[in-house]
């Protein structure tokens, strides 16, 4: 008995996508930080809350005990601090705050070979509580995407029914990804990051079949 307990594995590591937001921050201005952040709390709650997150210091040297504090606001508004990405000379900040030092993904991935995107395809409705995520791709729903459900991809997504849940497309930095829809009634969609809300959505496009892109670093729609 002893013996095979001792063989027996006691962990695993796995591989796993998880699309951590990054918080880029221009200044160290804390009350700004704190006011903008909880009213992002109050329009996502959903996404933001208890969300992992990755800081991205400004580049100016940032003291300790400034940073210190920085995670404190973050930890006193549900956000999670996993990561920092930073100047050289903020370097050391990582280790002594214990957080993972994360380069930039977008400079990394200009150095690979380009990979060949694998679209995916779900031929049927993704329910509320249900989350489907392409990390290689584009992600091609034939049906609706209730409430309270998640999709997710590297590429575009295109949706052929409704939009109720949330659509993230381009969730590993793609700013040329896209969504579509038959119709939008969206909790929430995002590109690269840049998300928009159901309350900040020109009633325009509601319940229409609608297009979504990034242009200059905003979210534009066009529906008919």
């Amino acid at each position: 008995m002893e013996a095979s307990q001792d063989c027996a594995p006691v962990l695993r590591l796995k591989a796993s996508l998880q699309p951590f937001t990054v918080l880029e921050l221009h200044s160290l201005d804390l009350h700004a930080i704190e006011a903008d952040l909880a009213k992002r709390l109050q329009q996502a709650p959903q996404l933001l809350k208890f969300a992992p997150i990755v800081i991205q210091l400004p580049s100016m040297p940032v003291s300790l005990s400034d940073a210190q504090a920085l995670l404190e606001c973050l930890q006193k508004l549900h956000f999670i601090p996993v990561g920092l990405r930073c100047t050289q000379e903020n370097e050391s900040l990582a280790q002594t705050l214990g957080l993972a030092l994360v380069g930039d993904s977008s400079t990394a991935k200009t150095k690979k070979a380009p990979k060949t995107p694998s679209p995916k395809l779900i031929k049927t409705a993704v329910r509320s509580g249900q989350q489907v995520v392409n990390p290689d791709g584009d992600l091609i729903i034939m049906g609706n995407v209730g409430q309270g459900a998640e999709v997710l991809a590297s590429g575009s997504i295109h949706i052929h029914g409704t939009l109720y849940g949330r659509a993230l497309a381009g969730i590993q930095g793609n700013k040329n990804a896209s969504i579509s829809c038959h119709k939008l009634e969206a909790e929430l969609f995002s590109i690269a990051g840049e998300y928009q809300v159901s309350d900040d959505m020109d009633s325009q496009h509601w319940q229409k079949t609608c297009y979504i892109q990034m242009q200059d670093g905003r979210l534009i729609l066009q529906s008919v």
